[in-house]
């Protein structure tokens, strides 16, 4: 008679000991990959215990990665992590080099074992690979090939729908340089795709894509992204950089669930559009020369203020710009970096990991610097150590959200801060807004009506030319191709600055409202926003109709 217990425990016994035999099996393959990353000088990697992103394993075809032994697991800003099973296979070498070509990554290459590679390579059951891998790069060369397509709006209108779905996102990119767009709108309908830009703070609608082309772009824009190809139901956020000779160009990519698909916006930061240089930007020759006045003294506040896009963060960079030299320290605290400039040490927020407005300003107090520029002060906090920055022998920038110059005293004291900190820290506030320039090739002039010369009076008073206005300029209806048929072209400050004078002081102390602030500041000889942009509408920089939609 056969003990069947007997018989099954020694069945067991047999396969545990088989599973052990294995496992040492394994950790023995494991340690002999390790030496033999030594030798090569390569780092190594254990690929079942380390997180595969499944949208940066899609880099590489499936056939491609068990052909050559190379796998794409993790990707960090624009480095790509490879893994490889054979650093001296000259099939794993070549298709190493093809990655790095297609798709723009730099690439960092791990030793990984043969086990350790095939496990990794069971992920691709899991995820969906674009079909062509020229979806994928994004890529200088590309980009500055379809620059070399595009002289103007016009160029773009025509040459989007001629070139292949794979090549739209490159002309896009394209179209928004060459045209300086500060953003890039791509909002799914319920018939069709729209591409809008940005131009000069104004949308416009530049074409309609098909379902298909926007399909591409969207799988392509998110994996150079570094966002979540099979995730359509979250708003996501990312960031791609794009090293042109002219300058890097970072893009901000946000997109966002719609009724329609995922709407796609991408601001473009640093494509150079704006001249630094005070001096261009558009004061008039008194509030120049005070301002230059004012950035010279060796401490203080200096505010801009105005709504979100009106040129504040530009005014401040100018004004970095032109105290900038090697003998002071200046650092700056943003969100983001908007602007590159050689000689500033700048830091970026970060407030998921601690990093605010606040608590950064401490930190870089502690860095002994001349100049500090905060991206916002948005918080009593923030105001109270920039105001005691000013107070302690800094030069401090920093923008505020209100609708004037004015209106910046009492939004500090309602903050929290009291009136004898405010008074003798505050050097001085700007107000400004942006308004479109007209094209100086196709503007049109015409003699300007009895209603429209007294409201110049009205607005202008004393600053009135004696010898009157007779001639204005307008928008050309249909604009020209220097435009992009729009009309204006570049854009152009309206400004307003208050100086901290000593009567400004005591008005300050006694908590006075915005009102009394400006009445002051204007018999102190300051011109408001509204003027200013009259005075440009008389030079015949903007229009009547722009200034009055701005200001």
């Amino acid at each position: 008679m056969i003990d069947l217990s007997t018989q099954s425990f020694e069945g067991e016994k047999k396969e545990e000991l088989e599973e052990k035999l294995e496992d040492v099996k394994l950790k023995q393959q494991e340690k002999e990959t390790i030496d033999r990353a030594t030798s090569y000088n390569m780092p190594y990697v254990n690929l079942k215990e380390t997180p595969i992103a499944k949208d940066v394993l899609s880099l590489v075809s499936e056939r491609e990665a068990r052909q050559a032994g190379i796998l794409s697991f993790y990707k960090v800003k624009d480095m790509v992590r490879v893994a490889i099973v054979d650093p001296e296979d000259e099939e794993s070498v070549a298709a190493v080099e093809k990655l790095e070509k297609d798709t723009g990554f730099k690439i960092s290459l791990f030793l990984t074992s043969a086990p350790s590679f095939n496990y990794a390579a069971e992920f691709y059951k899991q995820i969906v690979i674009p079909k062509k891998k020229e979806e994928i790069g994004l890529t200088a060369k590309s980009l500055q090939s379809a620059q070399k397509q595009i002289k103007n709006l016009s160029d773009l209108k025509k040459k989007i729908h001629e070139v292949s779905a794979t090549e739209v996102v490159n002309i896009i990119l394209a179209g928004a340089i060459i045209s300086k767009a500060s953003d890039i709108h791509i909002e799914p309908e319920e018939n069709d795709i729209k591409l809008r830009y940005r131009l000069d703070g104004i949308l416009h609608n530049i074409a309609e894509l098909d379902k298909e082309v926007y399909d591409k772009l969207l799988s392509r824009i998110k994996l150079v992204a570094g966002l979540k190809i099979n995730v359509n139901d979250i708003p996501q956020d990312g960031r791609i950089t794009v090293k042109l000779e002219q300058g890097d160009i970072d893009l901000r990519i946000s997109v966002l669930p719609s009724g329609y698909g995922e709407s796609i916006v991408m601001r473009l930061l640093g494509t150079g559009a704006t001249e630094l240089d005070i001096t261009k930007l558009g004061f008039q020759s008194r509030e120049q020369e005070l301002l230059l006045k004012l950035i010279t003294k060796p401490t203080g506040m200096i505010l801009t203020t105005g709504p979100t896009g009106s040129g504040k963060t530009t005014t401040l960079y100018a004004c970095l710009n032109q105290v900038n030299s090697p003998e002071v320290k200046i650092i700056t605290l943003e969100n983001p970096i908007e602007y590159r400039l050689a000689g500033v040490q700048q830091t970026p927020i970060n407030p998921e990991k601690g990093m605010t407005f606040a608590g950064g300003l401490r930190s870089i107090l502690r860095q002994d610097p001349d100049i500090v520029m905060v991206g916002e002060i948005r918080d009593e906090e923030t105001a109270e150590i920039a105001s005691q920055a000013a107070l302690t022998g800094h030069l401090v920038f920093s923008t505020l959200h209100t609708n004037d110059a004015a209106g910046a005293i009492p939004r500090l004291l309602n903050m929290g801060l009291r009136p004898h900190t405010v008074a003798p820290s505050l050097a001085g506030v700007i107000g400004q807004r942006l308004v479109r320039r007209l094209c100086q090739k196709c503007r049109q002039s015409y003699t300007p009506s009895v209603d429209e010369v007294k409201k110049l009076k009205t607005d202008l008073g004393n600053s009135f030319p004696k010898e009157g206005v007779k001639k204005l300029y307008k928008a050309k209806a249909k604009g020209c191709a220097k435009c992009g048929k729009i009309g204006f072209q570049g854009r152009v400050g309206l400004y307003e600055l208050i100086e901290i004078t000593k009567e400004m002081k005591e008005l300050i102390n006694q908590r006075a409202s915005s009102l009394e602030i400006e009445k002051l500041a204007r018999k102190q000889g300051m011109i408001t926003m509204r003027q200013d942009g009259m005075l440009k509408v008389i030079a015949g920089a903007t229009s009547l109709v722009e200034v009055e939609r701005v200001v």
